[in-house]
């Protein structure tokens, strides 16, 4: 069922927030995170890492059309990407990859940047034997 304010959501975010990519729990993972947002959308990360690249990344939400627009660009843009560079989309990367959201919803961008990084995060407290991989992530966002 499509939800009232997807109307107002770029064509990128319209496909996105109802036809979500990556979206669902996946059978194995190496880093996983739940964040629960100021406006109480729960947002669900899960990433599956190999050769130090992020394989799959996959999402769930109990949120609106934005937060599954949030999450379904955050994964598309994680997937195949080194945890450094996951670790550093940031609200912005999410906003400018969905061509926008209206002002009420760009928090929705936020909760699912972080909770990416979260997952980042999980996986080097799951993986210390790639600490240093971890070390020079944080350092770099």
């Amino acid at each position: 069922m499509e939800q009232p304010h997807t109307q107002s959501l770029s064509p990128e975010a319209y496909r996105h927030a109802t036809t979500p990519c990556h979206y669902g729990t996946p059978g194995r993972f190496d880093g996983h995170a739940v964040i629960t947002g100021p406006c109480g959308d729960t947002m669900e990360f899960w990433l599956l890492v190999e050769n130090s690249k992020i394989a799959e990344a996959r999402f769930v939400t109990d949120g609106c059309g934005s937060s599954l627009a949030c999450g379904s660009i955050t994964t598309c843009l994680a997937t195949g990407r080194s945890l450094a560079e996951a670790m550093a989309i940031g609200q912005e990367d999410v906003l400018k990859a969905l061509d926008g959201l209206p002002d009420e919803w760009a928090h929705c961008a936020l909760l699912a940047s972080n909770t990416l990084r979260a997952a980042c995060q999980d996986y080097f407290e799951r993986h210390p034997h790639d600490q240093d991989e971890g070390a020079r992530a944080r350092r770099a966002t």
